[in-house]
C-alpha cells in the first residue's frame, strides 16, 4: 500500500477526524497512522486498515461545492488508488465561475460533466473513471506520465475508450488520440 504524505492536515476520515491534530502527529510518528492525500486534502488512516474510495473521497469532501465534482486524475485516484497527483482537479459546469478565493492546489476545470458522469463516493460527487480518463486524454496540461499511470490502474485500453466515446465536438481531438496510441504502447510493453 502506498503512503503518501500531504503537508496539511484539516481532513481525516473517520474515526481518525475526531481527534486533536497534535495527538494525530504523535500517532504517525510512532507509526499507528499514516498520512494519504493531497497538500490541501490530507487525511490519516491506521496501518492496519486498508484505504478505499470512499476514504480517498472524504479527504476532498470540503473542496467539492455545488454542482463542482472531483475530476481528471484526483477522480481517477478516488477510485482506483495510488499515488495522489499534485494537484486536486475540480470540474464545474460549464460558465461556472471558479470561487473567489481559489485555494493553492486546486485546479479548476470547466469540462461540465452531466449528471449521469458523476456517481457519489462516500458523498462526495466524483466524475466516473472511464471519463475522468477521457478527460485526462483530452487536456492538455495532463502529462503522459499520469495517463500512462491512470491506464494502469484502470486497466482500461484507451483507445477503445475513445472509440467508446465520440469526441468530435471536444477540443483536441488529434491531441487525444496520439496520447491514447502512446499509453496502449506504453501498457503493452509494460505488461
Amino acid at each position: 500500500m502506498s503512503h503518501e504524505v500531504g503537508q496539511d492536515a484539516s481532513v481525516h476520515p473517520a474515526p481518525l477526524r475526531l481527534l486533536p491534530f497534535a495527538e494525530l502527529q504523535v500517532m504517525e510518528r510512532d507509526g499507528e497512522i499514516f498520512r494519504f492525500g493531497h497538500a490541501c486534502a490530507v487525511g490519516y488512516a491506521s496501518i492496519a486498515g486498508q484505504l478505499t474510495a470512499e476514504d480517498r473521497a472524504s479527504t476532498l469532501a470540503r473542496l467539492v461545492t455545488g454542482s463542482c465534482a472531483v475530476g481528471g486524475a484526483s477522480a481517477i485516484w478516488v477510485h482506483a488508488g495510488g499515488p495522489a497527483p499534485q494537484q486536486v482537479t475540480l470540474a464545474s459546469p460549464r460558465g461556472a465561475r471558479p470561487p473567489r478565493r481559489q485555494r493553492s492546489g486546486v485546479r479548476y476545470r470547466s469540462t461540465a460533466p452531466p449528471p449521469e458522469a458523476v456517481v457519489l463516493v462516500g458523498g462526495v460527487r466524483v466524475v466516473r473513471a472511464d471519463l475522468a480518463l477521457l478527460d485526462l486524454l483530452h487536456d492538455p496540461e495532463s502529462s503522459q506520465a499520469s495517463i500512462d499511470h491512470a491506464v494502469r490502474l484502470l486497466a482500461r485500453d484507451p483507445v477503445e475508450l475513445l472509440a467508446d466515446y465520440p469526441s468530435h465536438r471536444r477540443p483536441f481531438v488529434s491531441l487525444a488520440r496520439d496520447r491514447a496510441t502512446l499509453a496502449r504502447c506504453a501498457n503493452a510493453t509494460a505488461s
